[in-house]
């Protein structure tokens, strides 16, 4: 941590370096307090060896002609902009005060004023309350190191955090906090969520013990800015006065920094550093803190999000059993009459109607299995594709249809009563949409680096333009059918960790790529 402790004068008159001598003397009584560094133009020659002549200053002042000098000039544009740079001034012409402006000059004093460190001065001198005002050799910062070493924490801090899990949010929210409040020397950050109005703790790093509480959106500095998703940075106040009037300061407020918590272009939240110590906060201290707020406001949205889908699908899949049960009990008694029945009627009548008992059966599983997202694979083995293909088409009654299977489709490591629905969910659609004569062939397909996988084609009319980039949403078909067969395989897919596409080429291809760690482990 930086802390800048020189005032510096940079000129050629001595008579000015003098007085400015006495100022810091008058300001600053006693040998805690900045030390004074006289210097000239001439130490700011490029060719000059040694350490920067304004190296841990906490201000400057400056004769007209030393602030117009290139050498000087192109130093103080580098100064941090928490030092300021003050100018004696002659001649305070309208030209002059330009002059000193495009300079980087905070501020001017009168050349003919006199200050002095004797009896019966209290360094009440126009330059002495300029430095007073001014400057404050007190205050800290964050150096560049310090700031490099930040920004380093919160590269691993944002790896923890993008793979944190529900029951570890809070707790390595935390500790990043703890890890970066402990590099920038801050006393405590707190995290606060909006709810209903109120903004309550959520998360929080606070080692002196300090216990947060809930806080109204307008008891935090600038909340305009807040609002518009603006930093707010408070850097401590400035020198407390000189004089009898020091005894009646009120106890100063500490330095803060505040940063948005932005969700979908909305505030969530508000993340607060806070440091006790006589703090100024750089531009590039603040960026970092914004980078861990927005690392925050992630990770806690996409919990939420996780949290959500997961009490969604639960509510799904009880919805689902429930439905499912009521509907096979109606459908048992049906099964049940019609197979007494099955003498009475025609054998065509009866194929119809079972194969429409059966279908609903099929119906409620896929419903099942489309609520069970995620819950769509058990144990996994090598198994030969062609085999469950076969199998897969034996379930199929579509006796006009054809099934080629090229050779060396191969194996995988696989679910086989899943991989077998999603080939019969295929195969089904393939007929829904192609005719109960459509012929469907199954053959491999390479793919980039070890993987492997397959395609499922038929000669169907293939896929409308309109539904290719939808055609696995529940829901959608371009028949009279539920819409969730496709559906279904890519939920199968996807809990395999593989991929699928559709496409048309001379009717609808899908093709399936396995990735190379389930054809190695398929592998002999």
């Amino acid at each position: 941590m930086d802390r800048r402790t020189v005032v510096a004068f940079v000129g050629d008159d001595a008579s000015a370096g003098e007085r400015v001598s006495c100022a810091v003397d008058a300001v600053w009584q006693g040998p805690d307090g900045p030390t004074f560094r006289a210097l000239t133009p001439s130490d700011f020659d490029a060719g000059r060896d040694g350490e920067d002549p304004l190296n841990a200053t906490c201000g400057v002042v400056v004769t007209v002609a030393a602030a117009t000098d290139d050498a000087v000039g192109d130093r103080l544009a580098m100064l941090p902009s928490n030092v300021p740079v003050i100018a004696l001034v002659e001649d305070a012409t309208t030209a002059t005060i330009r002059t000193l402006l495009s300079a980087d000059v905070d501020d001017v004093v009168d050349a003919d004023g006199r200050e002095s460190n004797s009896d019966g001065v209290d360094g009440t001198g126009p330059l002495a309350e300029r430095l007073a005002n001014r400057v404050d050799p007190d205050r800290v910062r964050l150096g560049d190191d310090d700031v490099a070493r930040l920004a380093e924490v919160l590269l691993d801090a944002g790896t923890t955090l993008m793979s944190t899990r529900t029951d570890e949010v809070g707790t390595k929210i935390e500790w990043t906090m703890e890890n970066v409040g402990e590099h920038a020397e801050l006393d405590r950050i707190v995290c606060y969520r909006e709810d209903d109005g109120q903004f309550v703790p959520a998360y929080s790093w606070c080692p002196d013990g300090f216990e947060p509480a809930p806080r109204p959106f307008d008891d935090f500095p600038d909340p305009d800015r807040l609002s518009t998703f603006g930093n707010v940075a408070r850097s401590s106040a400035s020198v407390p006065p000189l004089g009898d009037e020091a005894e009646n300061t009120a106890e100063e407020p500490p330095a803060t920094v505040h940063v948005p918590l932005v969700v979908d272009w909305e505030l969530s939240g508000i993340v607060a550093f806070e440091s006790a110590d006589r703090r100024v906060w750089t531009d590039d201290e603040v960026d970092l803190y914004r980078t861990l707020g927005d690392l925050v406001a992630h990770t806690i949205a996409r919990n939420d999000r996780r949290v959500a889908l997961r009490r969604q699908a639960e509510q799904l899949e009880q919805f689902s059993s429930v439905v499912s049960h009521d509907l096979r009990n109606p459908l048992n008694v049906l099964s049940g009459y019609l197979s007494l029945s099955e003498d009475e009627i025609s054998p065509a009548r009866y194929d119809a109607m079972s194969g429409a008992v059966d279908r609903m059966e099929t119906l409620i599983d896929d419903l099942l299995m489309l609520a069970r997202r995620g819950k769509t694979i058990g144990d996994t083995e090598h198994v030969p594709i062609e085999a469950i293909a076969e199998d897969a088409w034996q379930s199929v009654r579509a006796p006009d249809a054809t099934l080629t299977i090229a050779d060396e489709v191969g194996r995988v490591e696989a679910d086989p009563s899943r991989l077998r629905q999603a080939f019969e969910n295929l195969f089904r659609n393939a007929i829904d949409h192609g005719g109960r004569d459509v012929e469907i062939e199954i053959g491999p397909i390479a793919t980039e680096g070890d993987g492997r996988g397959l395609y499922v084609a038929d000669d169907g009319p293939g896929i409308p333009v309109e539904l290719v980039d939808t055609v696995f949403d529940s829901g959608v078909s371009s028949v009279d059918s539920s819409g969730i067969g496709l559906a279904i395989v890519d939920r199968i897919v996807e809990a395999h960790e593989w991929d699928i596409e559709a496409r048309n080429d001379d009717g609808a291809v899908f093709e399936l790529t396995f990735g190379a760690d389930a054809t190695r482990a398929a592998s002999p």
